[in-house]
């Protein structure tokens, strides 16, 4: 048997280190007692598993397409090497199925068995669920730094980091010389409103001013040098919008920034780019059905007003000339949630199905723990044993600490892994009636979401979007692949893999009971 191996590491200081060492010397360990034959080690060095993008990944999956049949194994360290959402996850692995490449877990149970792929599932969304938790204190700790006056990130031009390269800001930035200087006298020119700005940035050009890469202010860069709070000593959160005094030294008073806000918005007439517009929520989604790419949307203007169409972008086209109306390509996605919306009866048969391998599941943890508590129960005794053994001065005080230590360890490894069950029954029916009406009503669903939550829904529902005029054959997403299996009836064999975890939220209300 042939496989390929993929290690990856999210940080320097992790790709400098044994980290990327220790899952590769574990994979080969996994492959020789396997006795599967390493065709190609990728390594991915300090990027992170949050998107698909990745150099060596891509590169994996162009690897296993060109020796498609000559592949049957992908070795990993542990799934959250691999990908840290569970829509990625089952998309590269259904990639990879297609090639004949299946993906093995050297270090965690994922067999091809229902419970494997059950096992499978959770820890694709506990790597998830780590990542966003791991994300929100993230975010936490730069807000915090912001409330106390300090900015978490890189200072703008003009100014310098007060602390070592690599340590955590703990003293405000400080003033750049001869740059502040200059960027204050600009500063002072711009506002006496004599300047334009294609001038100002002619006037900084022969100064000297320049950007961090030794490039002259751009039109975009000079409009975002003029309107960051920054320079006026207030850091804003870019979160919540709210906004906290700076410890730095300001560049320019608070005056002057008034004065050269009101001086832009006088002579500003532009309208901002709107990256989501409640006209296309289906950009990203719909394919041209011509060159398959994804299509854009655009405005058309009509004797009255504008009208909302879909084009292809793709320059090569046959048909990049030809709109299709906004309308008619929703009212094809809504026929499509229409057709893949499960019945009630079908849903029944799925949380019967889940509380089945719910029950298995449950019992066996029950008895896994029991096992456990008894080993534990043992060790206690041992140790118990072992004082009253040093207490009759039966063995010297060397052999008693080595003993000791090695009890304790045995006994924190026990410890030190919480057997908790996250998929009980009452979780699996909890789940049932929270989702039971958006998923029968789900072109209602989608048409009540705001348009940002649409287009996660879009990927949510079709990961690849699907072909204009074609929605019949549309790659559905896991849970949708699933509802189809039990409303066909195929139940045998169903492939739990592709079934998606409740929500963080749910699984700690229902573990907590």
């Amino acid at each position: 048997m042939d496989g390929v191996t993929y290690c990856r590491v999210s940080s320097k200081e992790q790709a400098e280190g044994t980290s990327l060492e220790t899952q590769e010397q574990a994979c080969r360990e996994y492959a020789r007692t396997k006795r599967i034959n390493i065709l190609k080690v990728f390594v991915e060095q300090g990027e992170s598993a949050k998107f698909a993008d990745r150099t060596q990944l891509l590169e994996l999956l162009d690897f296993c397409q060109k020796n498609k049949g000559k592949i049957q194994v992908l070795l990993v360290w542990k799934i959250d090497r691999f990908a840290r959402n569970v829509a990625d996850h089952f998309s590269i692995k259904a990639t990879l199925l297609k090639y004949g490449v299946r993906i093995v877990s050297v270090t965690e149970p994922i067999d091809p068995n229902p419970e494997g792929k059950l096992m499978e599932t959770i820890l694709a969304g506990f790597a998830e669920f780590d990542n966003e938790i791991r994300a929100m204190r993230c975010v936490q700790g730069m807000r915090k730094k912001l409330q106390e006056g300090l900015f978490p990130w890189g200072p703008p031009l003009g100014y310098r980091s007060a602390n070592t390269s690599g340590e955590k800001k703990t003293k405000p930035d400080q003033p750049d010389q001869p740059v502040f200087n200059l960027l204050q006298k600009a500063w002072r020119e711009f506002a006496t409103g004599g300047y334009t700005k294609a001038e100002m940035r002619r006037l900084m050009a022969a100064w000297g001013i320049a950007t961090r890469k030794a490039q002259a202010m751009s039109a975009q860069s000079l409009d975002h040098f003029f309107q960051n709070k920054y320079y006026c000593g207030i850091l804003v959160d870019p979160w919540s919008g709210a906004e906290y005094e700076g410890q730095h030294v300001p560049m320019v008073s608070r005056e002057e920034f008034a004065r050269v806000q009101q001086l832009i918005a006088r002579r500003n007439h532009s309208i901002p780019h709107q990256k989501s517009r409640p006209e296309f929520p289906l950009r990203g989604v719909v394919r041209c059905n011509s060159c398959q790419r994804y299509m854009t949307g655009g405005f058309s203007r009509g004797r009255t007003r504008r009208y909302p169409y879909y084009r292809c972008p793709n320059r090569q086209c046959k048909i990049r000339n030809k709109g299709y109306p906004a309308q008619a390509v929703r009212q094809e996605f809504e026929s499509l949630l229409q057709m893949i919306a499960p019945k009630p009866e079908v849903l029944q048969k799925i949380e019967e199905h889940l509380i089945s391998v719910a029950e298995q599941r449950s019992s066996f943890l029950k008895s896994k723990k029991a096992r456990v508590e008894g080993e534990v129960k043992k060790l206690n005794k041992q140790l118990q044993e072992l004082i009253r053994i040093k207490a009759e001065s039966l063995i010297t005080d060397k052999e008693f600490v080595e003993q000791r230590a090695l009890l304790w360890e045995r006994r924190n490894a026990l410890e030190a892994k919480p057997i908790r069950d996250d998929l009980t029954p009452e979780c699996v029916r909890e789940w049932r009636e929270e989702l039971k009406e958006p998923l029968i009503r789900l072109p209602d669903t989608w048409a009540a979401l705001p348009v940002d939550y649409q287009r996660r829904f879009n990927r949510f529902v079709v990961p690849v979007g699907y072909i204009n005029g074609k929605n019949r054959t549309a790659e559905l997403g896991p849970i949708f692949k699933l509802i189809d299996d039990f409303s066909e009836g195929n139940t045998d064999g169903v492939d739990l893999g592709r079934f998606e975890l409740p929500t963080p939220r749910m699984q700690t209300e229902c573990s907590g009971r």
